[in-house]
């Protein structure tokens, strides 16, 4: 997994970017005693990138389609704002420890396993920003260890970007605030884009003049608006937790397996997987998308439409109504895995899933070549208790408790 790190962009009204901070923040954070995130106890290692090495830089944290593992894998449905949930999760998959400083400094325990979050940690509930920084100090831990972790972005990543905050609970509001006051704290009112404003002045022939940037007085504010404020600043495309995400893939294949938040047809496969998640990235990273073959990307990637990468729904059906819709996307799946095998030349056996919520528990469909693990953990959506899903070889099982886990590299 590349190294996640956030550039910090200034961007002008006309979203052209204006000056760039040399800073780049690694999102570490200590959690309180009961396991939730407080942004204001957490800390940034910042480093420097130089001017000359920017470009190559962005070119390397390009997320990476396919990675090869020879350890186990095990995937974890939508985890939307719930820690407590994400950690039992967690212990299920057999790779977070259990002990006294585990909510502060959590110990990857599964050795050289790779694990993937299907994307919507977003949304529903109030921790949000504790979960992203859990799975990046995990996936830290884990790459020393020779295992990794990724995480997909999912239709509540892409409308928290897009300035779609319907879904957001008053706890994830606060804790937006109080992660953006830190990174202020830290790094000055430039580290979160609408912490300043530009004042207009009129001039003598009636001109608006842009004046020096200049604070706008917080105490003026209510205090929903500094939270919206704040939030805005975090998630708009080119902010920091943006930025954070753009690192994420939208399409993973890892071995013989494809993850994807909602699902994949045909026409994703043959327009490129390597493009849509590159103009993913683009556009959390404040790229204007100018581009016909972007913005046809974007479309069918996070794009409002049925079959669009984040969106996708034929394959999460629980319960189909009719042997003819089985069939269907039973067969839309089949040639949509073997496009993979001629196209990129992986070849893959499954694909697997969240999105949708299973209200019996994460299951699989079409022989084994669909597999669900949106179990509607968080107490958000339905509160079930956690399943994960185990691949190891050819061997695919669904994990319902905690239990000693051996792995071939510790």
């Amino acid at each position: 997994m590349n190294t996640q790190s956030i550039s910090l962009n200034r961007r002008s009204k006309k979203g052209t970017t204006t000056r760039r901070s040399n800073n780049s923040i690694r999102l570490l954070a200590t959690e309180s005693e009961n396991g939730s995130s407080s942004a204001s106890e957490t800390a940034a290692d910042v480093g420097e990138n130089g001017g000359g090495e920017k470009k190559n830089t962005e070119k390397k944290n390009y997320p990476k389609l396919h990675v090869q593992t020879s350890g186990r894998v095990v995937a974890i449905g939508d985890l939307h704002g719930d820690i407590q949930q994400a950690r039992r999760a967690l212990r299920i998959a057999g790779v977070l420890g259990k002990d006294d400083d585990d909510n502060v400094n959590p110990q990857w325990v599964g050795g050289d396993t790779v694990l993937v979050q299907v994307g919507d940690v977003l949304d529903r509930g109030d921790d949000e920003i504790g979960i992203l920084i859990l799975l990046q100090k995990l996936g830290k831990a884990a790459r020393k260890a020779g295992g990794d972790v990724f995480v997909l972005n999912g239709n509540h990543e892409v409308l928290n970007i897009s300035g779609d905050f319907r879904y957001v609970s008053r706890g994830a509001f606060h804790e937006s605030m109080r992660f953006s006051d830190h990174l202020v704290k830290l790094f000055g009112k430039d580290a979160v884009p609408g912490r300043r404003r530009r004042r207009s002045s009129k001039q003598e022939d009636g001109e608006e003049e842009e004046e020096e940037e200049e604070e706008e007085e917080e105490d003026e504010m209510d205090e929903w608006r500094k939270q919206t404020n704040a939030r805005v600043g975090l998630f708009s495309p080119g902010g920091p937790l943006a930025q954070q995400l753009s690192m994420h893939n939208t399409v993973l294949i890892v071995n013989d397996t494809v993850f994807a938040h909602g699902g994949l047809v045909p026409r994703h496969v043959d327009f490129g997987l390597d493009k849509l998640n590159k103009s993913v990235s683009e556009w959390m990273r404040g790229k204007r998308i100018e581009d016909e073959d972007t913005k046809v990307a974007l479309g069918m990637a996070i794009g409002g439409v049925k079959d669009s990468v984040v969106w996708h729904r034929a394959y999460g059906t629980e319960h189909y109504a009719t042997n003819t819709e089985r069939t269907n996307a039973c067969t839309l799946l089949s040639r949509t895995l073997e496009k993979i095998n001629e196209i990129e030349g992986i070849p893959v056996k499954r694909l697997v899933v969240g999105h949708t919520p299973q209200m019996q528990g994460a299951n699989c469909e079409c022989d084994g070549k669909i597999w669900r693990v949106d179990v509607g953990m968080s107490f958000g959506v339905l509160g079930a208790n956690p399943q994960v899903l185990e691949i190891i070889g050819d061997e695919v099982k669904i994990l319902t408790r905690e239990a000693p886990v051996t792995m071939s590299k510790l």
